[in-house]
């Protein structure tokens, strides 16, 4: 990249060109193990000054399975250098309700990675969280406004985003779209219902819904009520500014009924989605299996995080829609099976929100600040971890200092780059909703059940209800 495009934040939790990621530096290259990762050849360490101080800490976050093993490499290093022993736990899609109990409790960890930044507020608002500016000094100005701005409350930096997600992207199995006769994946909504219209003809499902406990539907509602309105009016309905029984919400969901409303595009039909297949990750593998097993459906809209998942399945699965040597792609993940992402579709070829994308990510936070949190939380804060995970996928990172070229290949790449070219970028609205998050969740999935005009409007009046009594306004 010829330049670093600058970050600027609108409050709440708007980012505008959300990453900046040069392209210059080396490749980061990995063991076969992932618990041995490496710097470039020559490549100078991050943090010299970190010592061998020894002792332990635990460290709290959302990751299991797959992401957790990227993780745990990603800070094998911080434990060789430092002979700190990191005592590690997952907490899954509980991650805030748990930390935020445990610390009420006086019983949290040195460091938490959380999901929302609701959940940072709370903390802070409590004094339940130690600043982190004088912790990771210089290093903060390696994310930029907009991410330090979502890690601050009340004007002082409380933590480090280490990790970000492009939810602007749904992921398919180019094999099972070639079985389709599609050459070409979407690039609108109206497209989208064309080619799953096209893919059930074939006999192949076109959706993996992931129902799971209601955010990745909330994922999906929240992409097509910004392509639809834009980032202003998704921040306003975030702040409770626009109410949820306001015609803007009625039209979202209208528009996801057109999918979800036909349920014989869903795998498993409703009762199917709102099952246990329709747990994530279960929902990813459905579309991208392990060797033994066949695709049951060719779409799956998630983050970018379920490379993670995809890779973990089974190390044949290569991004592109050409496998290495020209191969063909092969819905047989014990063959030559591939994956790849096209870009949340545009409502409308002139629609002016085209550009505008939903971003995620997890937070750092320091709760009990002893020397070993401390060092790692410096740690976090340089690009050495970044580059690990980001090599080995399913991983973007709001450090600018992480080049595209720790991207393991030509689809990450675009993914992580699409990050930094977004025209502008909204944080995921459920997870600006504090407490009353599980709530909205459930919600999505009461809607899912039934699509109707009629129950549209008795979810968008309980959404309204709740989210009154749970903000105060």
């Amino acid at each position: 990249m010829s330049s670093k495009p600058t970050i600027l934040v609108a409050k709440p939790r708007r980012l505008r060109l959300a990453l900046a990621l040069p392209a210059s530096a080396g490749l980061l290259t990995l063991a076969t193990t992932l618990c041995v990762p490496a710097l470039p050849a020559g490549a100078s360490r991050v943090l010299p000054s970190l010592s061998h101080i020894g002792g332990s800490l635990t460290v709290w976050s959302e990751w299991t399975g797959v992401e957790q093993q990227y993780f745990e490499a990603a800070i094998s290093p911080f434990e060789a250098e430092t002979g700190v022993n990191v005592l590690y736990r997952g907490n899954s899609s509980n991650e805030a309700t748990v930390v935020e109990a445990a610390v009420a409790g006086g019983r949290g960890p040195n460091v938490a990675f959380v999901p929302q930044p609701a959940v940072l507020d709370i903390l802070a608002s409590k004094h339940e969280l130690t600043p982190v500016s004088s912790v990771i000094g210089s290093e903060a100005a390696d994310y930029g406004s907009a991410w330090n701005t979502l890690a601050s409350y009340d004007g002082k930096l409380y933590g480090v985003w280490y990790k970000a997600a492009n939810k602007n992207t749904i992921w398919y199995n180019p094999a099972e779209f070639a079985a389709a006769g599609i050459s070409s994946p979407p690039a609108s909504w109206q497209q989208l219902l064309t080619d799953a219209a096209t893919l059930k003809a074939a006999g192949v499902t076109p959706f993996s819904l992931c129902g799971d406990i209601g955010w990745p539907v909330a994922d999906l509602w929240q992409n097509i009520y910004l392509k639809a309105n834009g980032a202003t009016d998704y921040e306003l309905l975030a702040q409770h500014k626009i109410k949820w029984t306001n015609p803007t919400v009625t039209e979202a969901f209208d528009i996801l009924a057109q999918l979800v409303g036909q349920p014989s595009y869903l795998l498993g039909g409703t009762a199917g989605a709102l099952g246990t297949g329709g747990d994530y990750p279960s929902c990813v593998d459905q579309v991208f299996p392990k060797p033994g097993a066949t695709p049951a459906a060719a779409m799956v809209a998630e983050g970018d995080f379920v490379v993670s998942e995809i890779t973990g399945n089974s190390a044949n699965y290569q991004a592109g829609t050409t496998y290495p040597d020209g191969k063909k792609c092969t819905a047989d993940p014990s063959g030559t099976p591939c994956y790849d992402f096209f870009p949340f579709p545009a409502l409308a070829s002139d629609e002016a929100n085209n550009g505008t994308i939903q971003v995620a990510g997890d937070v750092a936070l320091l709760i009990n600040p002893t020397p070993q949190a401390k060092a790692f939380l410096q740690y976090i804060a340089s690009p050495e971890p970044a580059e690990i995970w980001a090599h080995l996928g399913g991983y973007a990172s709001p450090n600018k200092l992480v080049p595209l070229s720790s991207y393991p290949d030509a689809v990450t790449r675009a993914d992580a780059a699409e990050l930094a070219s977004a025209s502008e970028s909204v944080f995921s609205l459920d997870d600006e909703q504090g407490s009353w998050e599980p709530e909205l969740w459930q919600d999505m999935l009461n809607f899912v059940k039934d699509p109707s005009p009629s129950n549209i409007t008795t979810v968008q009046s309980t959404m309204e209800q709740q989210a009154s009594a749970a903000m105060g306004h």
